[in-house]
C-alpha cells in the first residue's frame, strides 16, 4: 500500500517568526561577536597568525588568496543580487516564472541591500583590521571607542564584507523555506554557512578581519533576509504557495 502523503508544512505564525529569525538568531550572533572581541579571543588568534620575524601575516600578500578571497568574492553577492532580479523582472514577461517572482525580489534586496549596508557601516564603526593595529605590523592603536561620525577616524572593517558576501547566501535557506522545498531550505542554509565561514577565514588568515568582525556580518546578513522573506514566510496561509508582490 502506497504510504500517506505528508500533511504541507505550517508557516510560521508572524510572532514566533519574528521572535526566533528576525530577532532571536541575530541578537544570538551579535552576543557571540561581542564576547568574541571582549573576551580577547579576536586578539588571540591575531597573534598566533602574526609573524613577528616578518612583522606582519605571512599570507597577507598571498596572491591566490588576494585573487580568490579578495577580488573575485565580491562578486558573488552582487551577481546573485543581479540575476535575481532579473528573473523578477523576466517573470512579468514569463507566466512559469511569476511564483518566483515574490522569492527572486527578497534574494536580490538581501544580497544588495546586504552590501550597501556594511559598506555604509564601515565608514562608522572604529575597529581596525588586525594588520592595522600597531602591535601586529600596523600604525594604528587599538581604538577605545566604537563609532565615529568622522569617516577619517573609522577601522574601515567592521563588518566585514566578505563574509557578508558569502553570508548573503542565507538567503537560499529563506528562500527554499519560501517555497515550501525543504530539501532546497537545508542545502541553502549550508551553502550559506559553509560561504560565509570560507571566506571569513581567509580574509582572518590574511590578517584583513578579526572573528568578531566576521560574525558581525553574519548577523546583519540573517537579519536582512529574515525581514526581506517575512511577507513570503510568516505572511501565507498555512501550506500555501509564497506570495509575490502584485501577483493574484
Amino acid at each position: 500500500m502506497p504510504s500517506p502523503s505528508l500533511p504541507a508544512p505550517r508557516a510560521p505564525t508572524p510572532a514566533c517568526y519574528l521572535l526566533t529569525h528576525v530577532v532571536g538568531v541575530p541578537l544570538i550572533l551579535a552576543c557571540l561577536a561581542w564576547w568574541t572581541q571582549d573576551s580577547g579571543l579576536d586578539m588571540r588568534i591575531a597573534r598566533a597568525l602574526f609573524d613577528p620575524a616578518l612583522d606582519d601575516f605571512p599570507l597577507h600578500a598571498s596572491r591566490w588568496l588576494e585573487l580568490l578571497g579578495h577580488r573575485i568574492v565580491l562578486a558573488l553577492p552582487i551577481g546573485v543580487g543581479l540575476a535575481a532580479a532579473g528573473a523578477a523582472v523576466a517573470s512579468f514577461r514569463i507566466p512559469a516564472w511569476r511564483r518566483w517572482r515574490g522569492v527572486a525580489l527578497a534574494v536580490a534586496a538581501t544580497c544588495l541591500t546586504g552590501q550597501l549596508l556594511i559598506n555604509q557601516l564601515k565608514h562608522h564603526t572604529m575597529l581596525p583590521r588586525p594588520y592595522d593595529l600597531e602591535t601586529l605590523g600596523g600604525y594604528t592603536p587599538y581604538p577605545v571607542h566604537w563609532w565615529t561620525w568622522a569617516r577619517a577616524r573609522a577601522g574601515g572593517a567592521l563588518p566585514s564584507g566578505h563574509a557578508g558576501a558569502g553570508y548573503a547566501l542565507l538567503s537560499l535557506y529563506f528562500a527554499g523555506w519560501a517555497l515550501g522545498r525543504p530539501a532546497w531550505r537545508w542545502a541553502g542554509l549550508a551553502v550559506g554557512v559553509a560561504g560565509g565561514v570560507g571566506f571569513s577565514a581567509v580574509r582572518i588568515l590574511q590578517g584583513a578581519h578579526f572573528l568578531s568582525q566576521t560574525i558581525w556580518s553574519a548577523a546583519l546578513m540573517w537579519l536582512l533576509a529574515a525581514v526581506f522573506f517575512y511577507p513570503l514566510i510568516a505572511g501565507r496561509t498555512a501550506g500555501g504557495p509564497p506570495r509575490a508582490p502584485g501577483v493574484s
